[in-house]
């Protein structure tokens, strides 16, 4: 009867476990929050004086431009997007990394102290003004304590 019951504990103590740490490992997804594809047919024009920065858990974006960007889409790594409703010249503007989405309703994995997984490297950043015109490059600039 003794080990019956020490077996019995071990084995509820292991589901115990695999849920604790399956739980605090969920996955960054929700399907309901799913976008559109990145647009590959568009071509990026060029680059403009703009700085995609990341940060922990946002991504900073400064517009160094004389232009005001509205209703523009932020793309990051060719697979996550969010939508701006404006970007005005010299402002600077920060976005949450989880708000970021894809065709699955995934997001980045955002760093901090508290992650459960190795963060996403966010190293490719582009606008989208509309449905037709080329992309536009920021330049991602990697702060020295969260280099990758």
């Amino acid at each position: 009867m003794g080990c019956l019951h020490i077996k019995r504990h071990s084995v509820v103590s292991a589901c115990v476990a695999a849920a604790l740490v399956t739980g605090c490992n969920a996955p960054l997804y929700d399907p309901a929050l799913a976008t559109r594809p990145y647009p590959e047919a568009l071509e990026q024009s060029h680059v403009v004086q703009m700085q995609a920065v990341p940060q922990d858990l946002d991504l900073q974006i400064i517009n160094a431009t004389a232009t005001d960007y509205l209703e523009i889409d932020i793309w990051v790594n060719r697979r996550y997007v969010q939508h701006v409703p404006k970007l005005l010249a010299g402002e600077t503007i920060s976005l949450p990394i989880v708000q970021f989405r894809d065709v699955w309703g995934q997001c980045p994995q955002p760093g901090g102290f508290w992650r459960t997984r190795a963060q996403t490297p966010l190293v490719f950043v582009q606008i989208q003004r509309d449905a037709t015109s080329p992309l536009l490059g920021l330049v991602t600039v990697v702060p020295e304590a969260a280099r990758y």
